[in-house]
């Protein structure tokens, strides 16, 4: 039983990258932006903190979605 459960930590899971399966980075995205937000904030207001963290948020994707588009286009101009 330990061998399996060492074995699932060590071969990599196969997520695939279709529009559905990107969406699985948005938890990820949200957790990162939680826990930086709670320690860097001196005082942790929940009105104040819910704005911080949703602001984080939607920076970091919306600077991935440009990042993606520009990458994309760049392939496009010099590979075809």
């Amino acid at each position: 039983m330990m061998t399996l459960m060492l074995a699932s930590f060590t071969s990599p899971v196969h997520i695939g990258s279709t529009a559905g399966t990107l969406l699985w980075a948005l938890p990820l995205i949200a957790i990162i932006s939680i826990v930086y937000k709670a320690i860097k904030l001196d005082e942790i207001k929940p009105a104040d903190f819910v704005k911080q963290v949703v602001l984080l948020f939607g920076s970091i994707v919306v600077f991935m979605a440009v990042t993606a588009v520009v990458i994309f286009a760049v392939m496009k101009i010099f590979i075809g």
